[in-house]
């Protein structure tokens, strides 16, 4: 896990090394463990230059970078590291290919690294490291771009390709791993993991982009589409990746995808959960590699206890499993009772924390700076909360339930949809036993003819109620975003295009960033056993009937760790996670003002912190 920067000026001004340190400097926290950099004369072939800096291991005899500053270099990659797999200077990066043809900065996990190092090794592939950086560079020479269809696992990385003079990127399938970049055609491409690095090197302001500003003030929502809250710097998405030639031509195509029209075969369901667990107990075994010691977030939702369970199974008989929790001094928010049925069914060593409106407050602004732009609730202290109990136990790895809820359909929100499908399909009978089982369960009777009616309202006749109203009272500024299905989604029903919108598209990747955010900000690493590809594939082609069944969210999950799981914990239905008494802790406060609040002060905050950081 690390913190990446890299950038080529397209028009050949020499890169300025000292903004390139300055900018690399800024992320220090992804990676206090290792610094280095790369600088490319992209007109030379071949003409290269690996630096270091104060971080950097002394073992590894590298120049300062300072050493090279009245050369002339147009591209330019920097790099801290948070030493994870091969801990030895061997892991260092920017690394290059053994011909020192290929140079990459990488960001993330490959958990399949053995796995493809084996195959890699049959096509003649010698490795003098066990990370799994060296795997990538030898995936890209045997694959080319399409190298990246073979990765499971978390990744933003950048690779110099010095016989095709061309820049290839790419981010992992959901989103795990930031990749922010700024492109003027014809002048430069620069990408870091965090946009303080593109402030600090002077290559991106600060000027607010107000219509993404809009759609939190106005709609609560966050990480929408490639636009961030600042002009001129952008998101290269999940699963895609992107080309830059040395004409400055750039080409970005989504290399992965779901088509939720796939069925498996009409297996029984004892089948499917068997699947199920299988697909995840291998997922959470992939994710316990690791040089440094691994623990686990625990919230005491079925989620996290399951990955918790699972652990407790795979670890050897005499290893003892460390989480971490939060909890809360208000009983309707504190998960405190389910929290002690996961630890006392399994080698458990439990660490909690209690976060407070008090420290709250006293953190917001280093918290704001961290995640850069607004985020959703107080759950996103909480986490933070979490991230730093762990580095205060010497646990440099997490592994962690979040994933699930969005391809299982365990919000409680996703009920409208099961209700439209059952209206729209006109099946009486079920709809009146689904509001009968949600009524007895949870106490609520989802979605009503009159939402179902009012999708299927024309277009037209919307705008033309639309403009009525808008002479009795103002409508928002902006519309808030809303689902985009492929046309040939038609038939698919309502629930399962919402899952695989809210999986691939929007959605996950806002609480993704938190949890990147949070974690990196203290040094440690988040693992999320649920997004194993292979695993939300087979999730993606199982009947609806395994996902919400008589009012039970999440069925498959429910039955596939029966017995492992506790039973209380299996038979939950209400749902908290990491949510804070919120209310409370505002006291009258609306949470878009303070984030508002927080954002007016960034700046500042940037300029100080980055004062601190280079003295």
């Amino acid at each position: 896990m690390c913190g990446i920067f890299g950038i080529w000026n397209l028009d050949r001004q020499a890169v300025d090394v000292s903004k390139l340190q300055l900018a690399t400097t800024a992320i220090r926290h992804r990676g206090p463990d290792d610094e280095g950099y790369l600088l490319v004369d992209t007109q030379t072939p071949r003409r290269t230059r690996s630096c270091g800096g104060a971080d950097t291991d002394f073992r590894l005899s590298l120049p300062d970078l300072s050493q090279h500053r009245s050369e002339q270099f147009d591209l330019a990659f920097g790099f801290r590291r948070l030493a994870i797999l091969d801990l030895s200077p061997a892991g260092h990066q920017p690394m290059s290919s053994h011909d020192g043809k290929f140079w990459i900065v990488f960001n993330g996990e490959i958990y399949n690294y053995r796995e493809l190092r084996d195959e890699l090794a049959t096509h003649g592939h010698n490795f003098e490291t066990t990370s799994d950086t060296e795997v990538i560079l030898a995936a890209y020479q045997q694959w080319g771009e399409s190298c990246v269809e073979h990765f499971n696992g978390m990744f933003a990385f950048a690779i110099w390709d010095s016989v095709a003079r061309r820049l290839f990127v790419a981010r992992d399938r959901f989103g795990e791993k930031p990749f922010h970049y700024v492109y003027i055609p014809q002048r430069l491409f620069a990408f870091a993991s965090e946009m303080k690095s593109l402030w600090a090197a002077g290559l991106a302001g600060r000027e607010i982009h107000e219509e993404t500003l809009a759609l939190f003030t106005q709609h609560g929502q966050v990480e929408i589409g490639e636009q961030t809250l600042y002009q001129g710097i952008v998101r290269l998405p999940q699963a895609h990746c992107m080309t830059l030639t040395a004409d400055g031509r750039l080409y970005k195509r989504r290399y992965w995808d779901i088509d939720p029209r796939v069925r498996l075969y009409d297996w029984s369901d004892e089948r499917y959960a068997e699947e199920f667990r299988e697909h995840f107990t291998n997922s959470v075994n992939l994710r316990l590699r690791a040089d440094v010691p691994v623990g686990s977030s625990l919230s005491g939702g079925l989620d996290s206890s399951t990955v918790v369970s699972v652990i407790n199974r795979l670890l050897p008989e005499t290893a003892v499993q460390k989480t971490f929790s939060a909890r809360f001094d208000d009983p309707a928010r504190d998960e405190g009772k389910w929290m002690d049925l996961v630890t006392k069914s399994n080698r458990v060593e439990r660490h909690d924390v209690w976060p407070s409106a008090e420290r709250f407050f006293e953190e917001l602004s280093d918290l704001f700076w961290h995640q850069e732009e607004p985020f959703s609730s107080a759950s996103v202290y909480a986490q933070w909360s979490v991230m730093r109990l762990a580095k205060e136990n010497g646990v440099t790895v997490l592994l962690d339930g979040q994933g699930a809820d969005e391809m299982l359909a365990g919000y409680h929100s996703y009920f409208n949809e099961m209700t439209d499908d059952l209206l729209n399909s006109f099946d009486v009978l079920g709809y009146l036993k689904w509001r009968r089982d949600c009524l007895a369960l949870h106490g609520v009777v989802p979605g009503s003819f009159r939402r179902v009616l009012s999708q299927k309202t024309p277009e037209p006749v919307k705008r033309l109620l639309k403009k009525g109203l808008e002479r009795t009272r103002a409508l928002p500024q902006v519309e808030p975003a809303e689902p985009v299905y492929p046309r040939e989604f038609a038939k698919v029903s309502r629930l399962r295009k919402l899952l695989w919108w809210n999986t691939t598209r929007e959605g996950l990747v806002e609480l993704l960033r938190y949890a990147d955010r949070n974690s990196m900000a203290h040094s440690r690493e988040v693992r999320l056993p649920f997004l194993d590809h292979n695993l939300v594939e087979f999730v993606f082609k199982v009947p609806e009937r395994l996902l919400v069944r008589d009012g039970w969210t999440k069925w498959i999950i429910r039955e596939a760790f029966r017995g492992i799981v506790p039973k209380e914990i299996s038979d939950r239905v209400d749902k908290l996670g990491y949510m804070p008494p919120q209310q409370k802790w505002l006291g009258g406060l609306t949470w878009q003002d303070v984030m508002v609040g927080e954002l007016q002060k960034a700046e500042k905050h940037v300029t100080s912190e980055l004062v601190l950081t280079t003295n």
